[in-house]
């Protein structure tokens, strides 16, 4: 506690000081600073008696610095430049968009829909710095830093901020190459009689439960391929290894251009969501303000496309 004293006493001799050298006598450094004459009088004498030195000579006209005043002026105001400079640059901070943003974003979100999105938004906001770090599970966001994330699924009470995107809907697939040597299952319980593609968490090893919109079934398959990318589920799903069961933005194109078939449809499971969260101190921030804007609108674009118009 007395150190810190100290230091503050110090700063108050030193502005003290650098004010009155400034104003040219201690009663307009005074005004300056919104205290009296002999209070400021008396923040110069105990700075000069820590330093053991004068730094001003007093007349009852006029101050003048001593040769070691003067050294110690030099010094003051460039600190006190660098203080000003620090809290303009804080009002900036507090009105402007700039500053590094910290975003977690699951991986293939990230490389599908994020990154693409982030030239456009550097256009528009050219002095926000962006670290984006492509996460398989959820950081979190007080304890490592994060202004934000994107968690796809269903949202915990976890005291996070959130803006709901949309829905999170899996989609049970199979490329044709599989389905041509094997019946397409009918009812979720039918694929234990099949090779199942499975998402395995990297840190624990655990195979993720298979949902559908009839409860959460464990597939228990003859055979089982597991992974931890999404982008790798896809690719071996396409390539007729298995039934896969994957978001739908994952699989959409593959569907659409026929690589994979979705099955069980009937029975698809369509509950949680795509949000975006983040500490409720963070939204304070312009520059987390003006992202969470940003992309929410150029993934709902892109997550939830609007039907064609025939």
């Amino acid at each position: 506690m007395s150190a810190t004293l100290s230091s503050l006493e110090s700063l108050n001799g030193l502005l003290a000081f650098a004010t009155a050298v400034e104003a040219g006598s201690f009663s307009a450094a005074g005004r300056r600073l919104g205290l009296s004459a002999s209070a400021v009088g008396k923040a110069v004498d105990r700075l000069e008696l820590r330093l053991g030195m004068r730094v001003l000579n007093r007349t009852t006209r006029a101050l003048a610095l001593t040769g070691e005043g003067e050294v110690l002026y030099q010094h003051v105001t460039k600190v006190l430049k660098d203080l000003q400079d620090a809290e303009r640059e804080m009002r900036l901070q507090e009105t402007t968009p700039r500053g590094r943003l910290k975003v977690s974003v699951p991986t293939l979100l990230g490389r599908r829909f994020v990154l693409p999105a982030l030239l456009d938004f550097h256009a528009l906001y050219p002095e926000v710095m962006i670290n984006i770090s492509l996460d398989s599970g959820r950081v979190d966001l007080v304890e490592e830093g994060y202004d934000l994330a994107l968690w796809p699924g269903e949202l915990e009470d976890s005291g996070l901020q959130a803006r709901r995107l949309g829905p999170m809907q899996l989609t049970t697939c199979a490329a044709p190459r599989y389905l041509a040597k094997h019946s397409p299952p009918q009812r979720p319980a039918d694929l234990a009689q099949h090779c199942c593609i499975q998402y395995r968490q990297t840190h624990n090893a655990r195979l993720e439960a298979w949902k559908f919109n009839d409860g959460v079934l464990s597939v228990k398959p003859a055979s089982v391929v597991s992974l931890n990318d999404g982008e790798a589920l896809v690719v071996t799903a396409v390539a007729g290894w298995g039934i896969l069961q994957a978001p739908e933005y994952m699989v959409r194109e593959d569907i659409q251009a026929g690589r994979l078939q979705p099955l069980l449809q009937d029975h698809a499971w369509q509950n949680g969501s795509i949000s975006l969260v983040w500490p409720a101190h963070a939204s304070r921030s312009p520059r987390v303000r003006v992202f969470i804007d940003f992309i929410s609108e150029r993934l709902i674009n892109q997550l939830y496309p609007a039907p064609a118009v025939a």
